[in-house]
């Protein structure tokens, strides 16, 4: 409703679809307004701001996993490889003691042979 020449008020002009146009000078009410669109599109935004930061975090625990289970691997082949060391050098020992108890065994048949 706008104010006429006389100071009493006029009525506002219709459209077709009978409702009532906005006054001259006064902004279109679709730019004033917050529109569906601009509240998607700000819900969506927020949305995808969420995800982005929820798969860095997700993205930040698997490395942090990754690398507790590199420290894992890595102490268990460490174990590992010295136990196959200790498995060698007791192999070594024994192949001596039994080579070392072949010759005691000759040198005692020897000894046996002579007397």
């Amino acid at each position: 409703m706008g104010v006429d020449a006389i100071g009493g008020l006029a009525p506002s002009p219709v459209n077709a679809a009978g409702a009532q146009a906005p006054a001259a000078g006064a902004p279109p009410v679709d730019v004033t307004a917050e529109t569906a669109p601009d509240t998607a599109i700000s819900v969506a935004d927020d949305l995808a701001k969420r995800a982005e930061l929820m798969l860095v975090e997700q993205q930040i625990l698997a490395q942090a996993r990754e690398a507790r289970m590199d420290r894992l691997r890595m102490t268990f082949d460490a174990e590992q490889k010295e136990r196959a060391e200790l498995l060698r050098e007791m192999n070594s020992l024994r192949d001596m003691a039994m080579e070392q108890m072949k010759l005691d065994d000759e040198h005692l048949k020897k000894w046996i042979a002579l007397i």
